[in-house]
C-alpha cells in the first residue's frame, strides 16, 4: 500500500483500477479490510472524514496473474468538491485506468443523501461507471433490505444514467455476507475473471 497526495505519485502505475468512494462514517475502511482479507491494513476511525488523501492496494488474484490496484478515496462530507480539492477532482476526470466506481451507501440510511447525488453528478460528467454497494446490511431485514436497494439505485439512475450499473451489492463488513459478489465484481471490473464463471 502506498499513499499519494498528488498525481506524480501515482502515475506510474498502469494496471486496471477501481476505487471506493462514500460519505463519511459509511463503513468504507472496515469493507476495504474485509474484501483485503485484513484486520487491520486499512485504520478505520470513529472521526468522519479520516482519510485525506487516496490509498493505494495492489492485488493480485488466483483468476489473473495480472496486478489491479484498489484505490481509497476520502469520504465526503458537506462540501465535497471543496473538501477535496483540485487533486481528488483531476484524479476522477483524469485517471484513465480507472475501470469502476464503488459508490457505498450505508443500508440503513435508506436514500441517497445530497452529497451521494453531487457524486454521481460528478461520475456522470466525468464518465466513470459506477455501481451502488449497499453497507452494514446485516441491521435490515432481507424484504427491507430489497426494498431499498430498488429505490437507491433508481435514484441513481436517474442522475448518472450513462454509467451506474444496475446491479446492486448488498455486503456485511461484520458477518462478510455479499464480500465474494463484491470481490468478483472488482475482478470483472478489471477484466481480470471471467464472467461466465460468477455467481450472483
Amino acid at each position: 500500500m502506498f499513499t499519494a497526495i498528488q498525481p506524480a505519485q501515482y502515475k506510474h502505475i498502469a494496471q486496471p483500477e477501481i476505487t471506493f468512494a462514500g460519505r463519511s462514517n459509511v463503513g468504507k475502511s472496515s469493507l476495504i479490510n474485509a474484501v483485503l482479507n485484513s484486520q487491520r491494513l486499512v485504520k478505520t476511525s470513529k472521526k468522519p472524514g479520516h482519510t485525506s488523501a487516496l490509498n493505494f492496494f495492489s492485488l493480485t488474484s488466483k483468476a489473473s496473474p495480472n496486478k489491479i490496484t484498489l484505490v481509497d478515496m476520502p469520504g465526503y462530507g458537506f462540501r465535497s468538491r471543496d473538501e477535496w480539492g483540485k487533486f481528488i477532482m483531476s484524479y476522477l476526470s483524469t485517471r484513465q485506468v480507472l475501470r469502476r466506481v464503488f459508490l457505498l451507501v450505508e443500508a440503513k440510511v435508506g436514500q441517497l443523501k445530497d452529497t451521494d447525488r453531487s457524486f454521481l453528478e460528478l461520475v456522470e460528467e466525468y464518465n466513470v461507471p459506477t455501481q451502488v454497494v449497499l453497507t452494514k446490511t446485516d441491521k435490515l431485514r432481507a424484504a427491507d433490505l430489497d426494498r431499498i436497494s430498488a429505490d437507491v439505485v433508481r435514484s441513481a439512475i436517474d442522475i448518472a444514467p450513462s454509467v451506474v450499473q444496475p446491479r446492486v451489492i448488498h455486503c456485511s463488513s461484520r458477518t462478510k455476507a455479499g464480500i465474494r459478489s463484491l470481490q468478483q465484481e472488482i475482478l470483472q471490473a478489471c477484466g481480470a475473471m471471467d464472467t461466465s464463471k460468477t455467481d450472483s
